[in-house]
């Protein structure tokens, strides 16, 4: 992670492989901004 001159912190790949791994949960980065979404529930499917 690194961080810019105005300040906003800019993720990496390498970031997200040093977070805990949870399957129930999605990392995406965007534009060096992480998201995070929990994963659909199984009810979601009907």
């Amino acid at each position: 992670m690194s961080q810019t001159a105005t300040g906003r912190v800019q993720w990496t790949i390498a970031d997200i492989d040093l977070l805990a791994t949870d399957e129930w949960k999605r990392y995406e980065i965007i534009d060096g901004e992480l998201f995070v979404t929990r994963a659909p529930h199984w009810g979601h499917q009907d």
